[in-house]
C-alpha cells in the first residue's frame, strides 16, 4: 500500500524554487509545474525556514529488526506461545546474527497485537509456562510413601487403579474426594 501523498522530486523543489525567485505568484508556479499551490507554499516555507529542499533526516536511531525478523519472532510465538522471550532472543540471535535485548522482542510482540489487532490470539499476555512447585515437605512425604509400598505385596498393586499417584490414599479417601478406586467395587 502506497503512502497517503505523493512525494514530489527534489528536481520538482528546485524548479519551484526557481519560479519563486523569478517573481511568479504561488499560484501561478503550481499551474507551471502542475502540483496544487498548497503544496507549492509548503515546498516555499520549508525552503526559508532550512534553507534547502532536501528532507530533513529523520530523528531517532534506524529500526534494529527488520520486517523478517518481526515476522520470524511472531512466527515463533504463534508456533508455540509458551515459549520464553529469553529463547526467542537466542534463537533470533543464531538465525539472523542480530544481538537484541529481550525488552525488543516484547516490544514486537506488543506491536502486532497493538497494529496487527492479534488480540484474539492474546500473545500481550501469553500463556505462563506450566511449571509445578512441589515443595520441600510434599517431597519428604512422597519419599516416605514410595519406601513404605517397596515392601508391599505385588496383590495390592493389581486391586486398586490409581487416579492421580501424587494423590494416593490407601484407605481410599482423603475426606473430600476419592482418588483411588477398588476393582471389585
Amino acid at each position: 500500500m502506497s503512502g497517503r501523498y505523493k512525494v514530489t522530486t527534489n528536481y520538482i523543489r528546485n524548479l519551484i524554487i526557481e519560479h519563486f525567485k523569478d517573481d511568479k505568484s504561488i499560484r501561478t508556479i503550481g499551474k507551471l509545474v502542475k502540483v496544487s499551490h498548497s503544496t507549492v507554499f509548503a515546498i516555499l516555507k520549508r525552503w526559508k525556514l532550512r534553507g534547502t529542499v532536501e528532507n530533513a533526516l529523520k530523528s531517532g536511531a534506524p529500526h534494529k529488526l527488520t520486517p523478517r525478523n518481526r515476522s520470524f519472532i511472531m512466527h515463533k510465538i504463534k508456533k508455540s506461545p509458551r515459549l520464553s522471550i529469553v529463547k526467542v532472543t537466542t534463537e533470533l540471535e543464531k538465525r539472523f546474527a542480530l544481538k537484541v535485548n529481550p525488552e525488543t522482542v516484547i516490544r514486537v510482540i506488543r506491536w502486532y497485537v497493538r497494529v496487527r489487532y492479534i488480540r484474539y490470539y492474546g500473545y500481550n499476555s501469553r500463556v505462563a509456562r506450566g511449571k509445578f512447585f512441589v515443595n520441600e515437605r510434599t517431597r519428604n512425604i512422597r519419599v516416605d510413601f514410595a519406601k513404605s509400598m517397596v515392601d508391599k505385596d505385588i496383590s495390592l498393586w493389581e486391586s486398586v487403579i490409581f487416579v492421580n499417584e501424587s494423590k494416593f490414599n490407601i484407605y481410599g479417601s482423603d475426606g473430600r474426594i476419592t482418588v483411588c478406586r477398588e476393582k471389585n467395587q
